[in-house]
C-alpha cells in the first residue's frame, strides 16, 4: 500500500466522499475502498471500519496532487451500524 493524505471525509446522501493528497503525477493511481468486518465486541451492534488501499503504479514523478475526489457507494452499510472511516492517522466517524 503507498501513501496518501486525507484532506476531508463526507457522507453525502448514499456516498462517501474522500478527498485525498499524494505523490506522483505520472501513472494512475489506483484507490480501493476496503471494508474491514473485524469482529469488535460492542454487544448486538454492529461495526463496519473503512479504508483506502492505494496503489501508485510505481509512479516515480515528483508533483503533489493535492485534492483528488474518490466517490463510493455505501448504501448497502447505511443501515443503522456504527461506520467509520481509517487513515493511518485520523478515525472519521461517519455516522
Amino acid at each position: 500500500m503507498d501513501l496518501y493524505g486525507v484532506n476531508e471525509v463526507q457522507v453525502f446522501e448514499d456516498e462517501l466522499r474522500i478527498s485525498v493528497n499524494f505523490g506522483g503525477g505520472c501513472e494512475e493511481h489506483e484507490f480501493k475502498l476496503i471494508n474491514d468486518n473485524s469482529p469488535v465486541d460492542l454487544g448486538a451492534q454492529q461495526i463496519d471500519v473503512l479504508y483506502l488501499s492505494h496503489n501508485a503504479n510505481n509512479d516515480g514523478c515528483f508533483a503533489l496532487i493535492t485534492e483528488h475526489q474518490l466517490c463510493y457507494d455505501i448504501s448497502d452499510l447505511l443501515d443503522g451500524r456504527l461506520l467509520y472511516f481509517q487513515h493511518p492517522d485520523s478515525l472519521y466517524d461517519l455516522n
